[in-house]
């Protein structure tokens, strides 16, 4: 007697397995950053910053340099993939902001990234120049999330000069596309992306150099997201455009030098809850539910937030506190309508 063999393999598990099998194709991201001034009106008040800017092109697998930039603040987002390699050079040559010897010159560190010592950016330790250097690094897997950048001369300075910027790190699919996922997670999916970076603004420490007493103490006077006030839900420092139903992901970087907390108000004032998925570039054991969370200078946290089923106009915020004894110095304002 013959037989025929079926094949009872279900479809979906088999193309589940042969996508598992294929492995994600990884990029090389090569970025030339130059340093430069520039202004921002705050308040009605001009203040000076130095602030880095994307001058060499870069991309995927290449890229020559190209002219000077202008200066941004907070500096150009760096989109990577997990498993990608990122060669981020500064070029010093084009350098035109700096102080005297010991400050002088710029670095790149890639705050909370895990990189050799040589790559850290830090000119206190081996390895580590001020005269135009190449930090390389390659997250892991478990490495999505974000993450800020930030000179690590003279810090207390030239942070607050607006030499910061966020780099947010992706898992990839099979295909090496980027997937709109916190991580590769299935459960980490959203529909929309904002990256808000966080900072505050001492006028003094602008015009202080070298070690002026002034870096002793501080007072911030403005406060931004994504480098904007955004002090009322009428002129937010940033919106979205979204759709009822749908999620959306906020990518918190805390670029800031007094403590934060964040929350989603909807028009009656009433905290809305979000799932935090990452806290400072790794994924939480246990995803959490909150209607806020606090960020101190350096952290970071990636969530997503449910928009309802019925049109309307949600406000996140940020407010900014006082590092002595917590009390509110001021609050910006973001929008998403849907």
């Amino acid at each position: 007697m013959k037989h025929t063999h079926k094949n009872i393999l279900n479809p979906a598990l088999l193309s589940l397995l042969l996508s598992a099998a294929v492995p994600v194709q990884a990029a090389t991201i090569n970025k030339t950053f130059c340093v430069s001034q520039t202004s921002k009106s705050l308040s009605g008040q001009s203040v000076t910053f130095w602030g880095y800017s994307d001058c060499g092109g870069g991309g995927m697998g290449g890229g020559g340099m190209g002219g000077m930039g202008s200066a941004t603040i907070p500096g150009p987002l760096i989109e990577i993939g997990a498993g990608d390699t990122l060669n981020l050079s500064l070029n010093v040559g084009m350098m035109t902001p700096q102080e005297p010897s010991p400050y002088n010159g710029h670095t790149i560190h890639l705050h909370g990234a895990d990189v050799m010592t040589s790559e850290d950016g830090t000119p206190e330790t081996n390895g580590n120049v001020v005269n135009g250097d190449t930090y390389t690094w390659a997250p892991l897997a478990n490495e999505a999330g974000s993450y800020p950048y930030h000179c690590h001369v003279h810090t207390v300075k030239h942070l607050e000069m607006g030499m910061y910027g966020a780099v947010v790190v992706r898992p990839r699919d099979a295909a090496g596309a980027f997937m709109k996922r916190i991580t590769a997670n299935a459960a980490t999916a959203y529909d929309y992306e904002q990256v808000y970076v966080l900072s505050t603004v001492d006028p003094a420490y602008h015009t202080a150099t070298m070690d002026s007493t002034v870096f002793g103490d501080y007072n911030a006077k403005y406060f931004l997201i994504g480098g904007k006030e955004g002090k009322t839900t009428s002129a937010p420092a940033m919106t979205l455009a979204a759709a009822k139903s749908k999620k959306a992901a906020f990518r918190l970087i805390g670029m800031h030098s007094t403590n934060a907390t964040f929350g989603i108000k909807d028009s009656a004032g009433n905290l809305k809850p979000f799932t935090v998925y990452v806290e400072d570039g790794r994924a939480l054991p246990t995803a959490r539910t909150a209607t806020s969370v606090d960020l101190s200078p350096g952290q970071r946290a990636d969530l997503i937030v449910t928009l309802p089923s019925t049109t309307g106009t949600w406000y996140p915020q940020v407010t900014y506190k006082n590092l002595r004894d917590g009390g509110p110095l001021g609050t910006v304002f973001g929008k998403v309508t849907f």
